[in-house]
């Protein structure tokens, strides 16, 4: 069973498996990781709040900088263009959950409950606490950049991973179509997404995530009696 840990900070976020460090991921790229000053995090700080409002299409860099209190000039002093500010504010959150799931794909075999009902569902409430506007804007704002089909990703390695368990325990899975699969998994992603935009508070968080994981797990029980 994965022992997951992850620790975020506010420039990087570190994901411990196992008790071993396996990737700090920071805010963008190396450019923007080496950036020290309040420039630099006034600019991401507004980048995020205006992708958060308007998506990649709808937001100019000229709105960027008058939130960070610079010029335009200033902004491509630090960014190529308004691709590259995208890339930094979505990019890690990205790596980070791919990571996640590829590594619970990969790990033995967890029994299917410890993924919908045990620790893999507080890394989701860590990662609605602390990064729930790079979340949203991954999955609902990136229309236009090479992450717009983020989400289809996220939900084909759900996906994988309700396959690998729910094969395992069912009599028959050969009558089960793939589709039915990828609409658990996009079901349970859309509940996540749904807590993400209504997000309240962590406790609310910690009990919707519960609910919805209980909800998913003795839903699809039905199928293995």
């Amino acid at each position: 069973m994965i022992d997951l840990f992850t620790v975020f900070t506010n420039k990087k976020t570190v994901v411990i498996i196992n008790n071993e460090h396996k990737f700090n991921i920071g805010r963008g790229d190396s450019m923007v990781q080496m950036l020290k000053d309040d420039i630099a995090d006034k600019i991401y700080c507004s980048a995020i709040d205006e992708f958060y409002e308007r998506g990649y299409k709808s937001t100019p860099i000229r709105d960027i900088a008058k939130g960070a209190g610079v010029s335009v000039g200033l902004i491509y002093t630090y960014y190529e263009n308004k691709e590259a500010l995208f890339e930094a504010v979505v990019k890690p959150t990205y790596l980070l959950i791919k990571s996640i799931l590829s590594t619970i794909n990969n790990t033995g075999n967890p029994p299917f409950e410890n993924f919908v009902l045990k620790k893999e569902m507080q890394f989701i409430v860590d990662l609605l606490r602390h990064k729930r506007k790079q979340v949203l804007i991954l999955i609902d704002k990136s229309s236009g950049t090479k992450y717009e089909n983020a989400k289809e990703e996220i939900i084909d390695l759900t996906k994988v991973h309700i396959q690998k368990h729910l094969r395992k325990r069912i009599k028959n899975s050969s009558i089960i179509d793939d589709v039915f699969y990828h609409i658990l998994a996009n079901n349970f992603l859309e509940g996540v997404l749904e807590i993400a935009r209504h997000y309240k508070n962590e406790e609310w968080a910690n009990n919707m995530v519960e609910l919805l994981s209980k909800q998913y797990f003795y839903g699809i029980n039905f199928l293995v009696k």
